[in-house]
Protein backbone atom coordinates (compact mmCIF):
# COMPACT_ATOMS: atom_id res chain seq x y z
CA UNK A 1 0.00 0.00 0.00
CA UNK A 2 1.33 3.45 -0.40
CA UNK A 3 2.04 6.08 2.10
CA UNK A 4 -1.34 7.63 2.87
CA UNK A 5 -1.44 11.71 2.50
CA UNK A 6 -3.67 13.62 4.38
CA UNK A 7 -7.28 14.44 2.42
CA UNK A 8 -6.62 17.78 0.69
CA UNK A 9 -9.45 20.45 1.63
CA UNK A 10 -11.83 21.55 -1.40
CA UNK A 11 -12.21 25.06 -3.03
CA UNK A 12 -14.89 25.75 -0.63
CA UNK A 13 -13.30 24.93 2.66
CA UNK A 14 -9.91 27.16 1.27
CA UNK A 15 -11.77 30.26 0.82
CA UNK A 16 -13.61 29.64 4.31
CA UNK A 17 -10.06 29.68 5.87
CA UNK A 18 -8.91 32.66 4.07
CA UNK A 19 -11.45 34.55 5.16
CA UNK A 20 -10.59 33.78 8.53
CA UNK A 21 -7.48 34.52 8.36
CA UNK A 22 -8.08 37.69 6.66
CA UNK A 23 -10.12 38.72 9.35
CA UNK A 24 -7.92 38.17 11.73
CA UNK A 25 -5.36 40.20 10.78
CA UNK A 26 -7.73 43.34 10.07
CA UNK A 27 -7.36 44.02 14.18
CA UNK A 28 -9.76 45.78 16.00
CA UNK A 29 -13.50 47.23 14.19
CA UNK A 30 -14.28 50.82 14.22
CA UNK A 31 -16.76 50.41 16.71
CA UNK A 32 -14.06 48.44 19.17
CA UNK A 33 -11.88 51.61 18.59
CA UNK A 34 -14.76 53.79 19.29
CA UNK A 35 -15.75 51.98 22.39
CA UNK A 36 -11.99 52.00 23.57
CA UNK A 37 -11.72 55.87 22.69
CA UNK A 38 -14.56 56.70 24.98
CA UNK A 39 -13.51 54.37 27.63
CA UNK A 40 -9.96 56.38 27.74
CA UNK A 41 -12.28 59.88 27.73
CA UNK A 42 -14.18 58.85 30.58
CA UNK A 43 -11.27 57.73 32.74
CA UNK A 44 -9.43 61.06 32.01
CA UNK A 45 -12.57 63.04 32.86
CA UNK A 46 -12.49 60.71 36.22
CA UNK A 47 -8.56 61.20 36.85
CA UNK A 48 -7.87 64.90 36.03
CA UNK A 49 -9.80 66.49 38.73
CA UNK A 50 -8.42 64.19 41.12
CA UNK A 51 -4.59 64.25 39.97
CA UNK A 52 -5.25 68.39 39.85
CA UNK A 53 -6.04 68.24 43.03
CA UNK A 54 -3.29 65.85 44.56
CA UNK A 55 -0.67 67.94 42.57
CA UNK A 56 -1.98 71.03 44.44
CA UNK A 57 -2.01 69.52 47.86
CA UNK A 58 1.42 69.02 47.04
CA UNK A 59 2.53 72.15 46.24
CA UNK A 60 0.69 73.37 49.11
CA UNK A 61 2.34 71.55 51.93
CA UNK A 62 5.97 71.86 50.47
CA UNK A 63 5.44 75.91 50.11
CA UNK A 64 3.77 75.46 53.91
CA UNK A 65 6.49 73.14 54.93
CA UNK A 66 9.50 75.50 53.90
CA UNK A 67 7.71 78.93 55.27
CA UNK A 68 7.99 77.42 58.78
CA UNK A 69 11.36 75.80 58.41
CA UNK A 70 12.39 79.26 57.36
CA UNK A 71 11.04 80.80 60.52
CA UNK A 72 11.97 77.89 62.42
CA UNK A 73 15.86 78.26 61.69
CA UNK A 74 15.29 82.37 61.93
CA UNK A 75 14.04 81.64 65.56
CA UNK A 76 16.63 79.00 66.60
CA UNK A 77 19.21 81.26 65.44
CA UNK A 78 18.12 84.21 67.13
CA UNK A 79 18.50 82.28 70.50
CA UNK A 80 21.86 80.83 69.69
CA UNK A 81 23.11 83.87 68.85
CA UNK A 82 21.91 86.34 71.06
CA UNK A 83 20.70 88.42 68.59
CA UNK A 84 17.71 89.74 66.77
CA UNK A 85 17.53 88.03 63.59
CA UNK A 86 15.34 89.33 60.70
CA UNK A 87 13.48 87.43 57.99
CA UNK A 88 12.52 90.20 54.55
CA UNK A 89 9.56 88.91 52.88
CA UNK A 90 9.46 90.08 49.38
CA UNK A 91 8.45 89.25 45.72
CA UNK A 92 11.75 88.22 43.98
CA UNK A 93 12.18 89.54 39.96
CA UNK A 94 11.14 86.07 38.97
CA UNK A 95 7.90 86.67 41.04
CA UNK A 96 8.49 84.16 43.56
CA UNK A 97 7.94 84.51 47.15
CA UNK A 98 11.17 84.80 48.57
CA UNK A 99 12.53 84.67 52.30
CA UNK A 100 15.89 86.81 53.15
CA UNK A 101 17.20 85.90 56.08
CA UNK A 102 19.77 88.06 58.49
CA UNK A 103 21.31 88.84 61.71
CA UNK A 104 20.23 92.85 62.22
CA UNK A 105 23.43 93.43 64.05
CA UNK A 106 22.79 97.64 64.24
CA UNK A 107 19.22 96.73 65.84
CA UNK A 108 17.45 99.04 62.87
CA UNK A 109 15.37 96.01 61.66
CA UNK A 110 17.09 96.70 58.43
CA UNK A 111 19.78 95.09 56.44
CA UNK A 112 23.03 97.38 55.95
CA UNK A 113 26.39 96.82 54.68
CA UNK A 114 28.07 94.05 56.70
CA UNK A 115 25.03 92.45 57.74
CA UNK A 116 25.30 89.24 55.11
CA UNK A 117 22.50 86.96 54.06
CA UNK A 118 22.39 83.67 56.85
CA UNK A 119 19.95 82.46 54.33
CA UNK A 120 17.79 83.01 51.04
CA UNK A 121 14.84 80.97 50.23
CA UNK A 122 12.29 81.29 47.36
CA UNK A 123 9.21 79.01 47.32
CA UNK A 124 7.34 77.47 44.12
CA UNK A 125 6.44 80.21 41.31
CA UNK A 126 3.32 77.96 41.32
CA UNK A 127 2.67 79.39 44.84
CA UNK A 128 1.48 83.08 45.39
CA UNK A 129 1.20 85.72 47.85
CA UNK A 130 -2.77 85.80 47.86
CA UNK A 131 -5.56 86.77 50.74
CA UNK A 132 -8.66 85.19 50.83
CA UNK A 133 -10.19 88.35 48.56
CA UNK A 134 -7.79 90.20 47.66
CA UNK A 135 -5.71 90.12 44.64
CA UNK A 136 -3.22 87.60 43.31
CA UNK A 137 0.30 88.99 43.82
CA UNK A 138 -0.83 92.01 45.70
CA UNK A 139 2.58 91.90 48.22
CA UNK A 140 0.97 94.88 50.24
CA UNK A 141 -2.37 92.78 51.41
CA UNK A 142 -0.35 88.93 51.12
CA UNK A 143 2.88 90.02 53.94
CA UNK A 144 0.90 91.60 57.00
CA UNK A 145 4.12 92.61 59.36
CA UNK A 146 4.93 96.33 59.09
CA UNK A 147 5.66 98.97 61.28
CA UNK A 148 8.66 98.62 63.50
CA UNK A 149 10.36 101.78 65.59
CA UNK A 150 7.78 103.41 64.99
CA UNK A 151 8.49 103.77 61.25
CA UNK A 152 6.06 102.45 58.93
CA UNK A 153 8.71 101.82 56.28
CA UNK A 154 10.11 99.22 58.02
CA UNK A 155 7.75 96.30 56.36
CA UNK A 156 7.04 93.06 54.96
CA UNK A 157 9.46 91.72 58.05
CA UNK A 158 9.27 89.78 61.23
CA UNK A 159 12.15 90.32 63.40
CA UNK A 160 12.74 87.52 65.70
CA UNK A 161 14.45 88.26 69.20
CA UNK A 162 17.25 86.71 71.45
CA UNK A 163 14.41 85.01 73.86
CA UNK A 164 13.02 83.18 70.98
CA UNK A 165 9.90 85.30 70.22
CA UNK A 166 9.61 88.32 68.13
CA UNK A 167 9.50 92.08 68.46
CA UNK A 168 5.95 92.72 67.64
CA UNK A 169 4.69 94.93 64.54
CA UNK A 170 3.00 98.05 64.93
CA UNK A 171 0.95 98.56 62.00
CA UNK A 172 -3.11 98.03 63.28
CA UNK A 173 -3.50 95.64 60.06
CA UNK A 174 -0.26 94.02 61.65
CA UNK A 175 -2.47 92.83 65.11
CA UNK A 176 -3.46 90.00 66.50
CA UNK A 177 -4.89 88.05 63.69
CA UNK A 178 -8.66 87.07 63.45
CA UNK A 179 -10.16 84.68 61.16
CA UNK A 180 -10.34 87.19 58.66
CA UNK A 181 -7.10 89.38 59.10
CA UNK A 182 -4.17 90.45 61.20
CA UNK A 183 -0.71 89.85 61.00
CA UNK A 184 0.31 87.16 58.48
CA UNK A 185 2.05 85.50 55.68
CA UNK A 186 -0.96 84.86 52.85
CA UNK A 187 -0.38 82.63 50.02
CA UNK A 188 -2.50 79.97 47.64
CA UNK A 189 -1.89 77.83 45.14
CA UNK A 190 -1.99 79.51 41.54
CA UNK A 191 -5.45 77.98 40.83
CA UNK A 192 -6.76 80.45 43.97
CA UNK A 193 -7.99 76.97 44.96
CA UNK A 194 -6.70 76.92 48.59
CA UNK A 195 -5.62 79.68 50.75
CA UNK A 196 -3.52 80.07 53.49
CA UNK A 197 -2.02 82.16 56.05
CA UNK A 198 1.49 81.21 58.10
CA UNK A 199 1.59 84.15 61.11
CA UNK A 200 3.41 83.77 64.62
CA UNK A 201 1.54 82.36 67.85
CA UNK A 202 2.66 84.74 70.33
CA UNK A 203 5.30 87.72 70.74
CA UNK A 204 6.81 85.61 73.49
CA UNK A 205 6.66 81.62 71.91
CA UNK A 206 7.71 83.40 68.36
CA UNK A 207 6.65 79.79 66.77
CA UNK A 208 5.06 79.42 63.48
CA UNK A 209 1.35 78.73 62.79
CA UNK A 210 -0.52 77.82 60.00
CA UNK A 211 -4.32 78.49 59.07
CA UNK A 212 -6.16 77.61 56.27
CA UNK A 213 -9.32 79.21 55.02
CA UNK A 214 -12.57 77.75 55.22
CA UNK A 215 -15.51 79.29 53.77
CA UNK A 216 -17.59 80.45 56.32
CA UNK A 217 -15.23 80.42 59.20
CA UNK A 218 -12.62 81.74 57.29
CA UNK A 219 -8.90 80.96 58.20
CA UNK A 220 -8.48 78.60 60.70
CA UNK A 221 -5.99 76.24 62.71
CA UNK A 222 -8.27 72.79 61.97
CA UNK A 223 -11.40 71.40 59.93
CA UNK A 224 -9.62 71.91 56.53
CA UNK A 225 -10.38 70.43 53.34
CA UNK A 226 -8.62 70.65 49.92
CA UNK A 227 -9.82 71.75 46.47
Amino acid sequence: MGRSRGRQGGPGEVRVRRGRSVRASRGFSLVELLIVVILIGLLAAIATPVAGKWIRRSEDMAAISNARQVLAVARLEAVRRSANIVVGISLSPENRIRFVTFQDANGNCDQDGGEPSLADVSLSPRIHFWKHGSSKDDVTEGIRFDKYLGNSGLTDRIVFVASGGISPPQDTDSDTVTNTGGRGIYFADWQGKNYFRVTVQSDLSGKARVDKYVEGPGYVTSGWGWQ
